[in-house]
């Protein structure tokens, strides 16, 4: 059963959420410098992930024959 994909879900909301409090208040290059490129290097992770998610939607809606395109579903039988 194939579901639509979202461009935006609830663990996006909690992942910038942490990102902002990660960049307000732990993200210390004096002292904990390779805790802060870490953090750092995971929400670069994320936002790679997110960035390419929402291009591999953009293909999926502008090509009807790919098969989780919205025309190609609506004659499946839904589970």
């Amino acid at each position: 059963m194939n579901k639509p994909i979202k461009r935006w879900n609830l663990l996006d909301t909690v992942n910038l959420a942490l990102f902002i409090v990660v960049l307000l208040f732990f993200l210390d290059f004096n002292n904990n410098a390779t805790i802060s490129f870490l953090l750092l290097g995971v929400f670069l992770l994320w936002v790679i992930t997110l960035v390419f998610r929402n291009i591999f939607i953009n293909k999926i809606e502008k090509d009807p024959n790919h098969p989780m395109h919205e025309t190609q579903l609506q004659g499946k039988k839904k589970i």
